[in-house]
């Protein structure tokens, strides 16, 4: 990652798959998480409001360039100029973590057939100044996982990558796709959403000890099959997930819609999206896993506040205003997944 100024203190060995183990015990709990996707410009007033929000880490959850249509080259120069960009300057006094989606993948609605996401990843950690010898360079996927905070109040956020080993959509014809598209869900339970290598990764990561999880998916978890990308294409996956995350206290955050909305089907599932652009329908896919009415449609953020005294934690929508548009207040005792 960024060799930023963190207070981070990174364990000497790291293993080989995932850098799974890196830990900052020393540091002070965390209590602001800032967390945002889909950057179609580096330049915009939600961009500039971010930077204001109380901080302790920064998450991208993806899309955070849209290089999709111009290949390698485009993909260089996008990623150039975010770097470059004072937004991206302004969150380098934080911790920084990142996974991708597909406009930043390098193929719209892309899985594990792009040809080019070996070149892909390469351009991904460039990105983030990831070291040339980083284990994180020789896997194959983005995904990672980070520990902050010291025993009693360890947060592990958890960066999955839906896109390196995902296998092909069930599609459906036009006249029969649903408002948000032609996918469905599938009965094919050899498709894939994280492939074998993530999956075991991930089972090795969950035995780490942390009092809370931030699982980090680019696509929504919770909501049900809406035409888009989801896991609900895979509802074999989505049920292999919540049986992993079983005694478990966590939740999901996730992008992707260009809406925000807050869900639950197991576990809670914060959505906030976009942080550049209006979604152009302006309402949203039916969602009975909604938990709050609410969605906001306009360039957003989320913030999650941990009060580790009081043992909750508070989801926050935030618009170009400043303002809260959704929020939801929870004790960790209804994050114990089931």
């Amino acid at each position: 990652m960024p060799r930023l100024k963190t207070r981070r203190h990174f364990l000497a060995t790291l293993p080989a798959i995932g850098w799974a183990a890196a830990h900052a015990a020393d540091d002070s709990p965390l209590q602001d998480i800032v967390f945002g996707s889909c950057l179609d410009t580096h330049e915009h007033p939600m961009l500039d409001r971010t930077l204001t929000l109380p901080r302790d880490l920064f998450i991208f959850m993806g899309d955070n360039i849209y290089a999709d249509k111009g290949g390698i080259p485009m993909m260089q120069e996008k990623y150039a100029l975010l770097k470059n960009s004072r937004f991206f300057k302004g969150l380098q006094n934080k911790p920084i973590l990142a996974t991708w989606d597909d406009h930043d993948f390098g193929e719209n609605d892309g899985g594990g057939s792009y040809p080019h996401k070996k070149e892909a990843q390469v351009e991904f950690w460039n990105w983030l100044d990831e070291p040339v010898t980083s284990p994180r360079r020789q896997q194959e996927g983005v995904y990672q996982a980070q520990t902050f905070g010291p025993a009693g109040k360890r947060v592990q956020v958890v960066m999955l990558d839906t896109r390196y080993f995902r296998s092909p959509l069930k599609k459906v014809p036009k006249d029969k796709a649903m408002l948000g598209g032609s996918y469905v869900p599938t009965d094919d339970t050899a498709a894939t959403m994280l492939g074998d290598a993530q999956w075991s990764w991930l089972a090795q990561v969950l035995q780490q000890p942390a009092e809370l999880r931030l699982i980090v998916s680019s696509i929504q978890f919770a909501p049900q099959a809406h035409g888009g990308e989801c896991w609900a294409n895979m509802p074999h996956e989505q049920q292999r997930l919540l049986k992993l995350l079983q005694g478990q206290t966590a939740v999901i955050l996730s992008g992707d819609r260009h809406w925000s909305e807050f869900s639950h089907n197991g576990v809670f599932d914060f959505t906030t999206s976009s942080m550049t652009q209006k979604h152009p329908r302006g309402t949203p896919t039916p969602n009975q896993h909604r938990c709050i009415p609410q969605t906001y449609h306009l360039p957003n953020v989320g913030h999650l506040r941990i009060d580790w005294a009081a043992a909750t934690i508070t989801a926050k929508v935030i618009g170009e205003d400043g303002g809260t548009k959704i929020t939801q207040t929870l004790p960790f005792r209804e994050l114990l997944i089931s």
